[in-house]
């Protein structure tokens, strides 16, 4: 529905979840609500619509060919934004509600059963109202109304008299300023609930019956922000009522999975369009499996359910804060991967245990030290489960947590480390057969690498410490000469310049060979990109908005840059096979353009033009895995200008646009 025009559009399903011929009616101004009935009793729904510009109801009577006559116009109070329909005064005819938020009102228009409507009854509310739903909350036959009051952040009740008027019953707080809302019994007792959704504000509130018309006090569940309207179905067919939320300025479809006591799981996101504003549950691909519609912009978006609970392949789950960087692995033994993330803002990373379908249960959180950024998994004390060693910047420390394999980790263990360390890697360096840590730390005019060299049982020796001139940002390993010794790879801080120091085996270093490439640099990865069995270096430059590849040539070498475009302020590179034809491709987080860039690689070091996916807010990082078993590989992504993580497959054809 586009409410900048003066009609709306019928869109025809085909039946396997696609709506190609759409076919529009004239209404009134600036149409924001519709609502459906059979209001001449014919057996065809008709449609009712309110016309926030005109001050007006449009009434349209469907055909039985899915047509509609003309419309013809009720007026109403000013503004009106909501229209619900319900037998008021119990004459088995259809009436209308409509709220007028310019007025402070609702209106009543009483059918007439043929299909026409009687002049509004208007009444007075005490707030500036937007929403309604038509119930019966007190179980006495008679239909009764919640109001939404944007203007004090609540829910009104108004008990029904079962002939059309209504007697003001007690006020409720909600969160936010109130917008849509629903009914539905979510605890099973047979009473009526209430759940609203919260304009400026980032959550639900779910408000319980007692059966007599009076309600129990909000809880809120978090959502997206901006919730607007809400849809109640079972979408995982567990006989318990579940919700979704679309959330206006945060462009994504919350789902909340209900536990059937009243109580709601974390909400998991979906990324959908610009501005989603209304929502609605159908069946549209016919395989008797709940679907979401959405309106965005001037676009209709179908979600299709996977009937488990999950939409499409996109989902975001709540994190403890600012998102920062993400890690895959299988932390407890269960052959299902499984992700940890750094939380910058709160000094926390976050455990989320993969259910093997692509969802995840929810977060376990671990202390750290003060914004904490990279995370290195690996088994530092040889007892073949995964331990965590995290980065802490304003700290200068290394967190060290020892794994327990079942998915839960010991409490850290820290060790000093140089200033503000900024990137890390793992890797026995002396070749003593333990695994070791090396810390890029970015401060002052020079910085410096400092090493951890690991005893075996998961502790470290006191950090050695290298200058590096020109401070170092972002480290990576690998053994660029084929001598069976790990070399290093460094970014300098500015980004024009890299660095490669080969390794003697012993935990010291050679001199530096410089190489250049394009301004900014922040990240790079290593790998095989041309199947010469040398290691090669793919190098973002955020502000060049450029891939640099760095081809190596067996010898610690490494050949001139060639170039490939990404999209705006690339931050983050990883490597793997996303399209299974057994050459390596590269995924990219883009921490201006809010998105994620694919480029599919050609195996001989070249790339195909960029892809570029939507995800959250700000991504900084992005860690591959095949989170639901599928044998392709998934994408998860660290979006720290909110608290979320996206999830991707980019081989599905509904990477970017899962609303089409």
């Amino acid at each position: 529905m586009n409410i900048c025009c003066e009609s709306i559009s019928i869109l025809h399903g085909t039946g396997d979840g696609r709506f190609p011929q759409q076919t529009r009616y004239d209404v009134g101004k600036y149409p924001l609500c519709i609502t459906t009935g059979d209001f001449n009793k014919d057996g065809t729904l008709d449609l009712a619509v309110a016309n926030y510009g005109s001050h007006s109801i449009s009434v349209l009577l469907g055909k039985e060919n899915g047509t509609f006559d003309r419309q013809t116009q009720y007026r109403v109070g000013a503004g009106p934004t909501f229209v619900a329909t319900g037998d008021l005064n119990n004459d088995d005819k259809l009436d209308l509600v409509v709220i007028n938020i310019q007025n402070g009102s609702f209106s009543i228009l009483f059918g007439n059963g043929n299909g026409t409507f009687n002049n509004q009854i208007e009444r007075s509310v005490s707030e500036e109202s937007y929403g309604v739903t038509i119930n019966d909350f007190n179980n006495d036959n008679k239909l009764d109304l919640a109001i939404t009051y944007i203007s004090n952040n609540s829910v009104g009740i108004f008990l029904g008299n079962g002939n059309g008027t209504f007697e003001n019953n007690e006020n409720y707080t909600t969160v936010g300023a109130p917008s849509y809302i629903t009914a539905g019994d979510f605890n099973h007792d047979n009473k009526l609930d209430l759940v609203v959704s919260g304009y400026e504000a980032d959550s639900v509130t779910v408000l319980l019956g007692n059966g007599d018309g009076t309600f129990e006090p909000g809880k809120k569940y978090s959502t997206g922000f901006d919730g607007m309207s809400i849809a109640i179905d079972d979408f995982n067919k567990d006989s318990k009522l579940d919700l979704a939320v679309a959330n206006h300025e945060d462009d994504s479809i919350s789902i909340l999975l209900g536990k059937g006591d009243g109580t709601f799981h974390h909400s998991v996101q979906y990324f959908c369009g610009t501005y989603p504003l209304a929502i609605a549950v159908g069946d549209f691909n016919t395989d008797n499996i709940s679907d979401l519609a959405t309106t965005y912009e001037s676009n209709v978006g179908i979600l299709l359910g996977n009937g488990d609970g999950t939409f499409g392949p996109t989902k975001r789950f709540l994190q403890d804060g600012s998102p920062f960087f993400v890690k895959v692995a299988d932390f407890n033994n269960d052959t299902n991967l499984d992700m940890v993330v750094s939380n910058k803002l709160y000094g926390r990373i976050s455990v989320l245990l993969g259910n093997g379908n692509g969802t995840f249960q929810d977060q376990t959180s671990y202390g750290v030290g003060s914004r904490c950024t990279f995370v290195v998994v690996a088994d530092f004390n040889n007892d073949s489960k995964e331990d965590l060693a995290v980065a802490n910047m304003f700290a200068a420390t290394v967190s060290i947590l020892l794994g327990n394999g079942n998915g839960t980790f010991q409490g850290q263990k820290l060790y000093s480390i140089g200033d503000e360390p900024n990137s890390m890697e793992s890797g026995d360096f002396n070749s003593d057969s333990y695994l070791d840590l090396v810390v890029a730390n970015n401060v002052g005019l020079d910085g410096t690498i400092g090493f951890l060299f690991g005893n075996g049982d998961g502790t470290f020796k006191n950090q050695t410490t290298y200058i590096y001139p020109g401070r170092a940002i972002f480290v990576a390993v690998g053994d660029f000469n084929k001598d069976n010794k790990l070399d290093l790879a460094v970014i300098n801080d500015g980004g024009w310049i890299i660095g490669i120091l080969l390794g003697n085996g012993d935990g010291t270093f050679q001199n530096k060979t410089y190489y250049h490439v394009n301004s900014s640099a922040t990240a790079m990865t290593v790998a095989d990109f041309n199947n010469d069995s040398n290691l090669d270096l793919a190098v973002v430059s955020n502000y060049a908005n450029i891939v640099s590849i760095l081809l190596g040539n067996g010898d610690g070498t490494f050949q001139n840059q060639t170039m490939f475009s990404t999209s705006d302020d690339p931050d983050y590179v990883i490597t793997g096979d996303l399209n299974n034809d057994n050459k390596l491709d590269l995924a990219i987080s883009n921490n201006h353009d809010n998105s994620v860039s694919v480029l599919f690689g050609n195996g001989d070091g070249t790339f195909q033009p960029v892809k570029t996916y939507i995800s959250g807010v700000s991504p900084t990082c992005v860690a591959m895995g095949d989170f639901n078993n599928d044998n392709k590989l998934d994408l998860a992504v660290a979006n720290s200008g909110e608290t979320g993580l996206v999830l991707h497959n980019p081989v599905l054809t509904v990477f970017m646009n899962l609303c089409t």
